[in-house]
Parts: structure tokens; sequence; C-alpha cells
């Protein structure tokens, strides 16, 4: 078993040293965060893995959308936070990551350039020829019917999408978790078949 350190961090070599002897017990390994793709060496650590015989999958938001294709990963798992117009709570990543919407001159607000960055991350990875999915976790506030209506011109009707109920558990903000609800079957029902209407592929998980 890997022990991490008195940070409770593991550096990549030690990582890299137990899937050398793990090689014929596992078969992938998961590249996920926090947001991996903020990571410089990703595309190398990637490699490496790949050269031992593992398959490699990505988990990353899609903010930095010119980090995603260097990974050259075997399966992408991407999450959409909210509508693409919202992404104000997701500032403070490179500036030289963010990529304005192609034929859209760049945003004046850090929200909207984020959005942008999301919407050109689901195109690329559209064209790698790998397999992918769009998750979203639905909870009130969060991602709702409008947030599903407004990211419908975004969604291609080959992209397989999951919705995820939100559910009560330990999370970064105390404070929005005390006043955080729930929603009911019904409510993910109407999401499930917002989203259908572009992506039929779209299922729920966790219900």
């Amino acid at each position: 078993m890997l022990e991490p350190d008195s940070s409770g961090l593991m550096e990549w070599p030690l990582i890299l040293r137990h899937l050398e002897r793990r090689r014929g017990l596992l078969s992938g390994l998961v590249l996920s965060g926090g947001e991996p793709c903020l990571q410089p060496r990703l595309p190398d650590m990637a490699a490496e893995a790949r050269s031992l015989g593992y398959a490699v999958k990505l988990d990353t938001n899609g903010t930095l959308p010119a980090a995603i294709a260097p990974v050259g990963a075997d399966y992408i798992a991407m999450d959409i936070k909210c509508s693409l117009s919202r992404y104000g709570l997701l500032l403070g990543l490179p500036a030289k990551y963010i990529v304005p919407e192609a034929g859209v001159s760049t945003p004046s607000s850090a929200s909207s350039t984020l959005g942008a960055a999301v919407a050109q991350s689901m195109r690329i990875i559209r064209g790698l020829g790998c397999a992918y999915e769009f998750r979203i976790t639905c909870a009130p506030g969060i991602f709702g019917p409008e947030d599903a209506e407004a990211i419908l011109p975004y969604i291609d009707s080959r992209d397989t999408i999951w919705l995820q109920p939100y559910k009560p558990g330990a999370v970064l903000d105390p404070v929005w978790a005390a006043n955080a609800g729930v929603y009911e079957p019904a409510l993910m029902g109407k999401l499930l078949a917002l989203l259908r209407r572009a992506a039929p592929k779209t299922s729920i998980r966790g219900m």
C-alpha cells in the first residue's frame, strides 16, 4: 500500500514505482484532482503510465482546454458545473489557458471567458477520438432547469451525459451546505428530459 508523506501527498516517482510493481494486477490510472490539468507535467506522467501498459482516464473541469489533448487520455470525464455564462464561480485560473469560443470575440468578463473555455473543451474532447462523458452535478442554485436550457446549444447528439444528484456530505463551503437542498426525482426527471432533447444518451447516475 502507498503511504503519503506528512503533507498527505505522494511524489510522482513513488507512484510510478508502485505502478511498475503492480503491472498485470492494475489496468488503469485516473488523473484527477482538484484540477489535474494545472499540473504542467501531466502529459509526461500520462505517457509514462501508458508505457507501462496502463490505460489513462482524465477527470477535468474543462476550463483549461489547451491542456487536454496533450494528455492523450483513453477516456475523458469532464464536469459541466452550470450554464456557461455563470462560470464566475471558477475564478483564478491561469489566463494562458483561457480560450475564447470559436467565432466569438473575447468576452470582457472572467465568467463568460471561462464559459467559452468550457465550450472549447467540449469541442476538443469530441474531436480526440477517445471515449468520453460529460458529468453534471445537480443542486439547487448550481444547476437547474434554466441551466439545462442554456447549455443545449453546446450539446451534441453524440454526447454521453450523466446527471448526478447532489447528496449532502462534506463540502468545501459548510455555510452553503447548511442551506443546500436536494432535488426530488421529479425534478431530476425534468432535467433529464430537457437534456435528452439534444443528447439522447443522457442518463441519471446515483438514483
